[in-house]
């Protein structure tokens, strides 16, 4: 007798589930089901296994399109280089210089840098930058209209990657160093041939990624400032536009790096000068009452010796024992200005105070040891000035240094004796600085 369940099954169960072979079918119809109710159930725990095999496959091909998504994120993170050149055109827009009678110009050159990354988004820069062209000069009674400058920058800092995706990246960096201007004038004309200023770059590139080792920098603008001044004209701040473009080489490809905690270290650096700033005689002359004029001799000197504090940052590099330490050093130099009668007693003596700001880049290089590590310390140091009086320290020069460093609970505790020797002074300068300094300090980080 035929079981009424199963011809309530045969009417309800659905063609895919009963006739899995035959495609002519349309799904959803119901059909006979040949065999009897012990079958069906027998087989149902394997077509429930199907069924879910088929879900797990639903979710398996939904997998490649997340990751599609996040592949470009993903590969740049692991894909970052080590290092980076760039080289370029690069146009520099300076404005007025009303002082010196220049009107604003153009000048069209080059520019290259080298970047190393220390992390897969911070990495210190090297660059480099020459520029060439024409300024213009106001109506000034001459015949003369303008001069042709020349200006080379030699510049470090640090640049972080802000966006990035498969093809563009935006990048944002700072910068400090010098700016080295030559003027070709002829003699009647009385202004700086040669001059080195204290010089900054802020700005930031967009790249576009051609291949793993190639990219094209689009744009590269930048608002690049140098403060420059004499002992007539005091100091005077100029804001430039700076504008690029080129190509952009990578290499030493590496997926691993270490943490920004361990990377990074940030402290306090404080210490005292063991040499005088000033120390300098130059001739001169005197007004006397009835409108002559009388030799005499001028010297500057100090008095005291200068402190020296500010912030500091050490930022380790992929080589064992390797770092960078980079300072922003305020510095009030003491100076002593006054003239020299044929006895040799002095006169109209005038004390003031020139305020500087020492920034040396410093390679780190820590020899291995248990509980105390001597280190050599060798760099390039920038120096901005103000409130001259008279004087204008040199911009630019080079540093050495020797000390030990130890850690007290958690503390980096680093003292340090620097020797630094300034480029010159201008020679039209009456009150220059002593090129040879020499400071003892002491650093306190985390």
């Amino acid at each position: 007798m035929p079981n009424p369940r199963g011809s309530l099954v045969r009417r309800c169960l659905p063609l895919r589930l009963l006739h899995r072979d035959n495609s002519n079918v349309r799904p959803g119809n119901r059909v006979p089901y040949r065999g009897d109710l012990n079958s069906f159930q027998e087989g149902k725990p394997r077509m429930i296994a199907e069924l879910g095999e088929r879900k797990v496959s639903q979710r398996t091909r939904c997998r490649p399109a997340v990751f599609a998504l996040l592949c470009p994120f993903l590969a740049a993170a692991q894909e970052t280089a080590k290092m980076e050149a760039f080289g370029g055109y690069s146009y520099l827009g300076l404005s007025q210089q009303p002082r010196l009678r220049f009107e604003s110009a153009t000048l069209n050159g080059w520019k290259a840098s080298v970047k190393l990354n220390l992390t897969q988004r911070t990495g210190i820069l090297a660059e480099f930058s020459g520029h060439y062209g024409h300024m213009a000069l106001t109506p000034n009674g001459l015949s003369i209209t303008g001069v042709s400058r020349r200006q080379h920058a030699c510049m470090f800092g640090m640049e972080t990657r802000v966006l990035e995706s498969s093809r563009v990246r935006l990048n944002a960096r700072a910068l400090l160093g010098v700016a080295q201007t030559n003027n070709a004038a002829p003699p009647q004309l009385i202004i700086p041939l040669a001059d080195n200023a204290f010089a900054t770059a802020f700005g930031a590139s967009v790249d576009y990624r051609i291949t793993d080792r190639l990219l094209i920098r689009i744009l590269e603008p930048e608002v690049f400032s140098t403060r420059s001044g004499s002992s007539a004209t005091e100091n005077w701040q100029q804001y430039n536009v700076r504008l690029s473009s080129g190509v952009v080489f990578t290499s030493g490809k590496s997926s691993s790096f270490r943490s920004a905690a361990r990377v990074f270290s940030f402290g306090v650096v404080g210490g005292a000068a063991l040499t005088d700033a000033f120390g300098h005689e130059s001739s001169g002359f005197i007004v006397l009452p009835g409108g002559g004029t009388q030799p005499t001799r001028l010297r500057s000197y100090s008095t005291l010796k200068d402190y020296s504090i500010g912030p500091m940052v050490d930022v380790g590099l992929p080589w064992r024992g390797l770092s960078v330490e980079i300072n922003a050093l305020y510095r009030p130099m003491n100076l002593t200005m006054a003239g020299v009668r044929p006895d040799g007693s002095l006169h109209s003596i005038s004390p003031a105070t020139v305020v500087t700001w020492q920034l040396p880049v410093l390679a780190k290089y820590r020899f291995d040891s248990d509980s105390v590590k001597p280190f050599i310390v060798v760099g390039p140091s920038f120096r901005a000035s103000g409130n001259l009086n008279g004087a204008r320290p040199s911009p630019y020069g080079g540093t050495a240094g020797l000390g030990i460093e130890t850690r007290i609970l958690g503390l980096r505790i680093s003292p340090v004796l620097r020797y630094t020797h300034w480029a010159s002074d201008p020679a039209f300068t009456a009150s220059r600085t002593r090129r040879n300094q020499v400071e003892a300090l002491i650093g306190l980080s985390f």
